[in-house]
């Protein structure tokens, strides 16, 4: 099966061929639907279309650390989560806009689509029926696998059914859009054109040259700087940021349980975090970034950090006049929330919600599931993850202890090698400090923003910490 990011749009190119760089291009309203759904993306989504690169020869494209995060899930056995399910909701997460981006000419999320199963015998527990989105659980009831996958009935009303009657996925309308090479988009107009080409620093149409290409939008497009250029141009790929500035601000808290105590290992003359001892709920903290859509990681962090071109692409949205999107549409793309169930409820302090799953009811005579029906639902969704099918917990087993390097590595204590770390790092014993720093809202901003733009999250976004007075925890 070809795979969609190997499907092109038309677009119109002006280019630079001294500077070997697209200065613009312009393009239709499919193009630009199709670059504003990067938003809607999860993290670990972008990782894994990233890692096509590597897997077809080229250089493989890096997003700060998260790539090191998503790795670490891959080479996890069985035995760190509490199911198979956990490690397929971390590698593989969807994308909780796919009803409406599966309706794109062309869509760069190869997802497979949600689906719902009910329990084979049709058991009902306390009156209600579950529904699971994975196949491959037990009913808790009978024992037996949910497999059986009704029909469901298709509603207009539904929020995640684009209305037959709506010419577009997000935008309305037709027009023409300039796409600049940081992806910047602009509506098109002969003054927009000249403004933003003096800008540039081009007084005519001299050593600028038109071409007119049916383009793809192909991985590199995520992470890269100058997008355009490396995608036509082939440039490779231009490197992100090297260092994080954090934001330092009051930690809001309002209990014990909106903060985590992070036991961390510094090296003092290098000041450096070398790695952190940390329990469940900061794994699955750090783990919930790769179910987090790109939108809404982009609004929380509220400019603070730089992911290739998307700060661009997450601005034009933010300021292209709402009255050419559908109403709730824009919403999607500045904050798609994750989608439901794969989200980590008990400790999220960066307040990336899930979104609201669409309820049913079940007519077990038809066997048809009916969506957002406002009264008499009889359904519960089954929760994948956890043992009873209905607890909410995260992705990795209780009781656990890992080992958080600084570049985000993740492995259970039980498999850190001490000896072999402090024998590659080679560092004297005594240069070696050990803290305990408290993790709140601010820090876990920070944390975020550095593992998206740097090799050395721990370092770059939280050491600040311990160059602050009174910073050790409370015990």
């Amino acid at each position: 099966m070809a795979s969609k990011l190997e499907q092109t749009l038309p677009l119109k190119l002006l280019v630079d061929r001294k500077k070997s760089c697209v200065v613009m291009a312009e393009a239709s309203k499919d193009f630009i639907e199709t670059l504003f759904s990067f938003l809607t993306l999860p993290l670990g989504t972008i990782i894994r279309l990233l890692s096509k690169n590597k897997l077809n020869g080229h250089e493989e494209a890096k997003v700060g650390c998260i790539n090191n995060l998503y790795n670490s899930v891959e080479n996890a056995t069985d035995e760190v989560f509490w199911n198979p399910i956990c490690k397929q909701m971390l590698l593989r997460p969807r994308n909780p806009c796919r009803a409406l981006c599966r309706k794109l000419k062309l869509n760069v999320d190869d997802n497979e689509p949600t689906r719902r199963f009910i329990c084979s015998n049709y058991c009902k527990r306390s009156n209600s029926f579950l529904l699971s989105a994975f196949s491959g659980v037990t009913c808790i009831k009978c024992g037996n696998p949910m497999d059986k996958k009704p029909k469901i009935m298709v509603n207009d009303s539904s929020s995640e059914v684009t209305h037959r009657h709506e010419d577009g996925v997000f935008i309305k309308g037709e027009a023409m859009y300039l796409i600049f090479d940081n992806l910047k988009v602009l509506q098109s107009s002969p003054r927009i054109f000249v403004k933003e080409l003096v800008q540039l620093g081009y007084k005519d149409f001299n050593n600028l040259t038109e071409i007119y290409q049916n383009v793809g939008l192909k991985e590199q497009a995520l992470s890269s700087k100058t997008a355009l250029s490396d995608v036509f141009f082939a440039n490779g790929f231009s490197k992100g940021m090297s260092t994080y500035s954090p934001k330092i601000g009051q930690t809001i808290n309002h209990g014990r349980s909106d903060y985590r105590n992070l036991k961390v290992t510094v090296s003092k003359s290098k000041k450096k975090i070398l790695h952190a001892e940390a329990e469940e709920d900061f794994v699955d903290f750090l783990l919930s970034f790769l179910t987090a859509p790109l939108g809404s990681v982009l609004k929380v962090l509220d400019g603070n950090a730089s992911l290739g071109c998307m700060d661009n692409l997450y601005n034009s949205v933010k300021e292209l006049i709402s009255s050419w999107f559908f109403t709730a549409k824009i919403f999607s793309l500045l904050n798609p929330h994750v989608a439901p169930q794969f989200g980590f409820k008990k400790w999220q302090p960066l307040q990336i919600r899930e979104k609201s799953a669409c309820e049913y009811k079940y007519d077990d005579i038809s066997g048809v599931l009916i969506p957002q029906l406002l009264v008499d639902i009889n359904t519960k969704f089954y929760e994948p993850r956890s043992p009873d099918g209905q607890k909410e917990v995260g992705f990795v087993r209780r009781p656990s202890v890992f080992v958080v390097w600084d570049d985000l590595r993740v492995i259970p204590m039980a498999n850190a090698s001490s000896i072999s770390f402090m024998q590659k790092m080679n560092i004297p014993f005594d240069d070696l400090e050990e803290h305990v720093i408290t993790i709140g809202n601010a820090e876990a901003l920070n944390l975020l923003g550095a593992s998206l733009t740097t090799n050395a999250a721990l370092t770059e976004g939280l050491f600040y910490l311990l160059e602050m007075p009174n910073q050790d925890a409370r015990a």
